[in-house]
């Protein structure tokens, strides 16, 4: 992967934009399937806008660019001052919290609605939790996991 490339991209977007920033730091996610492109900024707040709107558009936008131009094996993602990684350990807490809920008062959890990589983060941390499976309810923008008791491990 040419990760030089696609960070010059990133910083010639933010500059564009135009966005002040300290820097663009490359990383891989803890499993090495993912390079992770950091930024540094400031101005973390226009680049994560509400709810995240914002980050999850411009990180579309970044993988299209690597996925038009350059020939990789990786996926790619952004970060900015770490409100990806916080979101992510944040999601799986919540995730590990209601379903004890759920096996406690043996019935379903109904979650907020949330994005499609939300939703994923939140079924990949419950996979193989004993006596736990999730499911998605609703359409659009309206769609939600729900955290089921099952007697069965």
């Amino acid at each position: 992967m040419d990760t030089t490339h696609i960070k010059n991209n990133i910083e010639e977007l933010l500059r564009n934009i135009p966005i002040d920033f300290d820097s663009v730091d490359i990383e891989e996610d803890s499993d090495g399937s993912k390079k992770i492109f950091v930024i540094k900024t400031k101005e973390s707040g226009l680049l994560i806008g509400e709810n995240g709107e914002t980050f999850q558009a411009l990180n579309h936008i970044i993988r299209r660019i690597a996925d038009k131009n350059y020939e990789h094996t990786e996926e790619v993602s952004i970060d900015v001052n770490d409100y990806r990684k916080s979101m992510i350990e944040g999601l799986k807490t919540k995730a590990i919290m209601l379903a004890n809920r759920a096996r406690d008062m043996k019935s379903s959890v109904e979650m907020s609605p949330m994005s499609s990589y939300e939703r994923l983060i939140i079924h990949s941390a419950l996979h193989d939790v004993p006596n736990i499976k999730t499911g998605s309810i609703g359409e659009g923008k309206e769609r939600r996991i729900v955290i089921q008791y099952t007697e069965q491990a």
